[in-house]
């Protein structure tokens, strides 16, 4: 499976997902804030975004410019955490997974949202 970049203010989740996600010997890079990742997404060419809701929301403008300036941003999946309204306007989102959250199936929760389309 190719990079995953994970957005999500929830640092400790985050934390055990980096462990599970090295542990089986996958990408992943992960960002705190929604404020500045465009870059991210041409320089890494993620497989697939990871969202959560509210980290999205708390910077919600910010997520809308990058997502109409980068033609990376919406040429990748995405999969929403917990999807709040205010997030329609993306329109490549591939999926969602609810909370609360279990480290140790987020990958194969991944896998299976990208199988039918990147496998």
């Amino acid at each position: 499976m190719g990079p995953i970049l994970w957005i999500d203010e929830n640092t400790f989740i985050t934390t055990l997902l980096e462990r599970v996600f090295k542990n089986k010997d996958l990408h992943f890079y992960a960002l705190s804030t929604a404020i500045d990742f465009s870059y991210l997404v041409a320089d890494l060419s993620p497989l697939v975004i990871v969202f959560d809701a509210k980290t999205a929301l708390k910077d919600l403008e910010s997520v809308k410019l990058q997502y109409e300036a980068s033609s990376g941003f919406m040429g990748t999946p995405v999969i929403l955490i917990d999807p709040l309204p205010g997030l329609e306007f993306i329109s490549n989102k591939l999926g969602e997974i609810k909370k609360p959250l279990d480290p140790f199936k987020v990958p194969d929760q991944i896998k299976a949202l990208l199988r039918p389309k990147h496998f």
